[in-house]
């Protein structure tokens, strides 16, 4: 899961500049065609949000000030609303829809935190800032959800 920990690396101010994993190749035995298609099609989403997630946290590391800084947050916070909004889009396999349902809403919570932490950030309290943007059990809940979907699509 080379790509969803290298953007949560990323979120946690570490940086990662990985390649997205490789597609899967293989799919589940006895999967429908639509199954098949839909599971490629959720993971190119999975993909897309691992890249926009990667690109903009790398951007909150690397801020100038307070008011970079919480601009540079407000950017995350849009991306991961518009990353639970792209997973939440589109066909989803029904073995893999809960894996989905978990991974948006561990995005949308992750997009909260990030949401209080723009005012601290703004008023140059990087430690509360830093404090709202650590949510380990947010971002646990990411990775184990993209990493089911990306077993469930293999």
């Amino acid at each position: 899961m080379l790509g969803v920990t290298g953007i949560l690396t990323g979120l946690t101010g570490c940086g990662d500049s990985s390649t997205p994993a490789p597609r899967p190749t293989t799919t589940a035995a006895g999967s429908s065609l639509a199954d098949r298609q839909a599971c490629a099609l959720l993971y190119a989403r999975l993909q897309r949000v691992t890249l926009a997630l990667r690109t903009s946290s790398e951007l909150v590391a690397r801020s100038r000030n307070p008011a970079d800084l919480a601009r540079r947050i407000a950017i995350e916070q849009v991306q991961l609303e518009r990353s639970a909004d792209l997973m939440s889009a589109g066909p989803v396999p029904a073995r893999l829809a809960a894996a989905d349902r978990r991974l948006v809403s561990a995005l949308r919570s992750f997009a909260h935190d990030f949401e209080r932490a723009r005012r601290p950030a703004a008023q140059g309290n990087l430690h509360a800032a830093v404090d709202a943007m650590t949510d380990r059990e947010a971002v646990g809940r990411i990775v184990a959800a993209a990493q089911a979907i990306e077993r469930g699509c293999r």
